[in-house]
């Protein structure tokens, strides 16, 4: 038996462009989901046409994301620091991966209570030729370095090109807390809940979709 349409299916996704229209009329771009060309692509082009607009507004980035493609992640950082109004990031629940380089594209970063910051070293694809593994290999590894000084100089130099290094020679996942995320600079501000800064607290915070503002109250 053929089902009928749900009509609330349309209605859900027309609500969902809604919103998020709304979003980057605010100057924001939400990234969600596995890091594809479709989804990257839609990252440049909004930032583009946000740096049209205005040079001097600053744009928002929110992240949540698991991972996906290196190359889009991490071109992707460099359209957010080569473009004129600074570029501030948030991440949600995951920053994980592909989702962690994006994510420390940001000139601010700024994350929640919760979230899952990790990053491992880069993965790539069995070839069938020996040297063509080796030739790749190599390329990652520069590839590699080239990023660790970047993640370096995005904390201020609290860490080190090496510390960096030193994470993707191991091979293994590194999930980052949040103490220690602030610690090494890779996260500026952390958006908490009242009764978890001061337990004491008797009033909630309003609420509101403006995480800027939600941000800004934890300063």
């Amino acid at each position: 038996m053929n089902q009928l349409p749900n009509p609330n299916i349309k209605l859900k996704e027309a609500f969902g462009l809604d919103v998020f229209k709304e979003r980057l009329r605010k100057r924001e771009i939400w990234i969600n989901g596995v890091i594809d060309e479709s989804l990257v692509e839609k990252l440049y082009v909004h930032l583009i046409k946000l740096q049209e607009e205005s040079q001097q507004l600053p744009i928002i980035v929110v992240i949540n994301s698991n991972g996906g493609h290196f190359y889009e992640s991490i071109v992707g950082t460099d359209v957010m620091g080569t473009i004129e109004p600074v570029v501030k990031t948030i991440a949600m629940a995951s920053a994980v991966s592909g989702g962690f380089i994006l994510f420390m594209g940001g000139q601010e970063r700024i994350c929640h209570d919760y979230t899952n910051l990790m990053m491992h070293s880069v993965g790539f694809g069995i070839a069938d030729k020996v040297p063509d593994i080796e030739a790749r290999v190599k390329y990652i590894k520069n590839v590699q370095k080239k990023m660790a000084r970047f993640f370096s100089y995005q904390t201020d130099g609290k860490t080190t090109p090496e510390y960096w290094e030193k994470l993707f020679e191991s091979g293994k996942d590194k999930w980052f807390s949040v103490e220690e995320a602030v610690k090494l600079g890779i996260v500026h501000k952390v958006i908490k809940r009242k009764e978890m800064i001061n337990p004491n607290s008797q009033t909630r915070p309003r609420y509101t979709w403006d995480l800027t503002d939600i941000a800004r109250s934890q300063q």
